[in-house]
């Protein structure tokens, strides 16, 4: 108690480095504390209070901006995307058309750029999307010289051409265990692979540098800050390159000072045994700006693309009910290594098959090496039930759904999904009844990055074409942007730090236009975030021209 009470005598005679005043300012804290203004010194919340009062401490050497009535919230945290994949797809071929020709034309148009054995890397296609009815494939590309590796938004699916192929060495008769994975038709190969059989491909494309790891990190940091991002979970380090490389390039640019934005990073369980040995896993490795999280895992693959297990199955036609990664056995085995090592674990799991999967292993786990605060996570948890919420809920376990999905994939899952899954999709209000404080994410870039758009979409829950899945299921603006403050702080064990606006947190924040808290759905969705601010500085300022 003397300890804080030195503290707070000590905060009285602080000079701020920054002063926001004038606005409306959301902390987001257990009582909801609303200010009009805030002070902050060495990158921490110094005060909040009325402008008056925080004004007399400040001299010659304070900034003052005056908010004018905007908003302030805590800094957006993204507990679920991939900085490094979406870094790279800022530099590659952008494929979200809406029609096979345009994705052919900008394909050829990069292909007129470089060699003719470079490889030609696109993203983000969506065939639910194309005006020609039907997806890609390798005929596609067949006069193209160069291999061509294009991913589907969801990162799950990709086609390649048949020069791709050949590089690849893919034949059936050698990969008849990825028979499942590997499109086939009449002719023989389609061009289409799904999950693992994507690596099949991916090991042959010449490895990025780290340096070409640093410029994707910095491209895409620089759009977070200007969405009002200020922290993400990096889910997966090494999920494009394969290697330990996107981790040295986040800790190194971290301890450099070229980050804007704070990195939870997540281990994929591949490199874990690596990481050990290694020594890399070490508190001295962590800083404000890099921390190592979850041990990553994945349980299943996605709902449009049919691999998500389900229970029940896909809608008819539509046969089988969708891939495990692992054996039930692998994985209970996998996961009760790491909860054993102490760490936290976060597995994708979409299809309610996989959650079961996943919620059986924790369990077990938990039962044979009792934890009291493990945290836990599923990641996506796309399809629930009562009874499977039930368990989570008595397990501590933390979601962390990425809902903008609906409005993305929702008119898909409607063909694909029965009645009963499309009742249990991302059900974000009954995450709230059953207080499992749902962290919300973009999974970018399977997703836009904007927490607006996402935010937009847990409000409407409305698909591309307008129609509304789950009307019941809508939540507030308030809770959403709980979700994405408060609640994805804790997900990541750094509540003390991040969530809210509090005294002696990190001066992480977005300013928003006035009343934005009582905007509409649609309106949230057209906004713009007018300055970004981590650690007290300002990242993002829209209107710095002008000032």
């Amino acid at each position: 108690m003397l300890i804080n009470e030195d503290i707070e005598r000590k905060r009285e005679y602080m000079v701020p480095d920054l002063i926001l005043k004038n606005g409306e300012i959301f902390t987001m804290n257990e009582q909801k504390d609303v200010y009009d203004s805030i002070s902050i010194k060495d990158g921490r919340v110094l005060e909040l209070g009325e402008t008056k009062t925080l004004e007399r401490k400040a001299d010659e050497q304070t900034t003052i901006i005056d908010l004018n009535g905007k908003t302030v919230l805590p800094g957006f945290i993204d507990a679920h995307q991939h900085m490094v994949s979406f870094g790279f797809n800022l530099l590659h071929v952008n494929c979200q058309l809406d029609s096979i020709e345009k994705v052919i034309r900008a394909i050829e148009e990069r292909a007129r750029q470089v060699k003719p054995d470079e490889w030609i890397i696109g993203f983000g296609f969506d065939e639910a999307q194309f005006i020609e009815g039907r997806t890609l494939t390798k005929e596609d590309f067949s006069h193209i010289q160069n291999p061509v590796y294009i991913t589907r938004f969801c990162l799950h699916t990709a086609v390649v051409n048949e020069r791709a192929l050949e590089l690849a060495q893919i034949t059936v008769r050698e990969h008849q265990n990825l028979s499942e994975e590997i499109d086939m038709d009449e002719s023989g190969m389609t061009g289409i692979l799904r999950e693992s059989a994507m690596d099949l491909v991916r090991r042959v494309i010449p490895p990025y540098t780290e340096a070409q790891i640093k410029e994707a990190v910095t491209l895409a940091s620089k759009q977070y800050v200007k969405e009002g991002i200020t922290s993400v979970h990096e889910a997966g380090m090494g999920f494009i390159t394969d290697s330990l490389k996107e981790f040295f390039v986040l800790r190194d640019m971290s301890n450099n000072g070229e980050l804007d934005v704070r990195v939870y990073g997540m281990i994929l369980e591949k490199f874990w045994k690596e990481m050990k040995e290694k020594n890399l896993l070490k508190k001295e490795v962590e800083n404000d700006f890099f921390s190592l999280g979850s041990i990553k895992l994945f349980a299943d693959g996605t709902l449009s693309s049919q691999t998500a297990a389900m229970l029940d199955g896909y809608a008819p036609p539509i046969e089988g009910k969708g891939l495990f990664v692992y054996e039930k056995k692998e994985l209970e085995e996998k996961v009760l290594r790491a909860h054993e090592e102490g760490k936290q674990i976060a597995i994708h799991a979409i299809g309610d098959a996989a959650v079961d999967l996943v919620v059986t292993a924790y369990e077990k786990a938990i039962k044979a090496t009792p934890r009291k605060d493990h945290r836990h996570r599923i990641e996506h948890c796309g399809i629930s039930n009562d009874y499977l919420l039930e368990r989570i809920k008595k397990l501590n376990i933390a979601v962390v759904p990425h809902p903008g999905i609906v409005y993305f994939a929702g008119d898909v899952y409607k063909r694909v999904l029965k009645e009963d899954a499309l009742q249990g999709l991302y059900t974000m209000k009954k995450f709230m009844e059953y207080d499992l404080q749902p962290a919300l994410s973009s999974d970018c870039p399977v997703l836009p990055s904007s927490p607006l758009y996402s935010i937009y979409a847990v409000m409407t829950r409305e698909t591309s074409s307008g129609d509304v899945l789950g009307e019941d299921q809508c939540i507030s603006l308030y809770e959403a942007v709980t979700m994405y403050t408060k609640n994805a702080a804790t997900a990541a064990f750094n509540e003390e730090n991040q969530g809210s606006l509090c005294v002696g947190k990190f001066a992480d924040m977005v300013i928003l236009p006035e009343k934005f808290m009582h905007f509409t759905p649609h309106q949230v969705k057209q906004t713009e975030v007018e300055m970004t601010i981590v650690d007290g500085l300002i990242k993002y300022d829209k209107l710095a021209k002008k000032r």
